[in-house]
Order: structure tokens, then sequence, then C-alpha cells
């Protein structure tokens, strides 16, 4: 459920929670495996041989692993959609992304499966979100975007973008209130302008 803070409530977007396992269990096994590589392929390579200069740089991909850990863990905790009097917060773990009430076009709830047509979708995307294929999310259509798309495109997941049009699809727990709280702000945008 959406948590209180000052400013607005934050809503959880609920596919960076698969994400955010996928990541971190890939980053526990690389760690692990490259670790256990780092500690045994010295004495299978070359047993007579000590320790050798560059060993240590086998050590990166242990690195490596625990930053995809790290990442899967906070993708989890930070992604969220927020409502502020002025404009709509998208928090994603790497790129926060603010968008003024008067880009949108209109608010409205849909059945994730009428968006993204889980028959058309590859096999890896289509059994991680199934759980969510049944669930109500919130369209936001957009005018335009705040900045390049592209540039969007880049730092978001694809399930974030309406198909076809401009605009964002959040999947949380609270779609209603969500939905009331977006159709609220922009409703209350448009008539300060007048």
């Amino acid at each position: 459920m959406a948590r209180k803070k000052s400013g607005g409530e934050r809503y959880p977007l609920l596919i960076y929670k698969p994400l955010g396992l996928r990541w971190r269990s890939l980053g526990i096994l690389l760690t692990v495996l490259s670790f256990v590589m780092w500690w045994y392929a010295p004495q299978i390579l070359r047993p007579s041989v000590g320790l050798t200069p560059l060993r240590h740089l086998a050590l990166l991909p242990v690195f490596t692993g625990i930053v995809l850990t790290v990442y899967g863990l906070a993708a989890r905790r930070m992604a969220y959609v927020r409502c502020f009097p002025k404009y709509l917060r998208i928090q994603t773990p790497f790129f926060p992304l603010a968008v003024s009430y008067k880009r949108v076009n209109a608010v409205r709830p849909v059945q994730l499966s009428n968006l993204f047509d889980p028959a058309k979708e590859k096999m890896a995307r289509r059994t991680w979100p199934r759980a969510y294929w049944g669930m109500t999310a919130v369209a936001v259509e957009l005018k335009s975007y705040p900045v390049s798309e592209r540039w969007i495109r880049l730092w978001l997941d694809r399930y974030l973008f309406v198909p076809d049009m401009q605009g964002f699809v959040f999947l949380v727990d609270d779609w209603m209130g969500l939905s009331n709280k977006l159709e609220s702000a922009v409703s209350a945008n448009v008539a300060s302008r007048y």
C-alpha cells in the first residue's frame, strides 16, 4: 500500500519488484561464482606458482555482482509515483522525472493486458509479470513528454509507457487512490489557469 509522506503519498511501481528480484538474484550468483573462481583459479591453473600479480583483477566481477545486488534491492524500494500540487513525480532507481499537470490530457484506469498483449510478448517478458496481467493500472495520456522521448525510454522500463501514444502507465497497488489524486490535481491545475 502507499506510504504517507509530506507532499503526497508514494505509490510504489509494481513492475520494478520482479525486475529488482531478477537483478538481485543475478548479482548474488555473479558474486558467489566470481569469488569461487578467484579463490581457486590460481591453484588450478598454476599450482606451483604463488600469487600472480594480476590475480586481484579477477575480483572485479565480484564487485560487479555486489553492485547488481544493491541495485536489485534499491529498484524495489526506490521506484514510485508521487503527486505534488503542481507536478507528478516518477522516481526510478536512476532517473527521477517531473511531469507538469499542464501536459496531461487524460487519466484513466486500464487493465494491463489490454495495453500489452501477453500473447505477443517475448517468453521472458510473458512470464515475469504474469501476476500483473489481470491488474488495473492508471494510464496518463500526455500532450508531450517533458524531455526527449528517447532519453526517457533509455531510463524507464518499457511497461511504464502507453503503447501507440504519448503517456505513462502506472501499475500500483492502490490504483483508485492514485487515479483520484491525479484527476483532482489535474482539475485543480486547469481551474487555477482560469
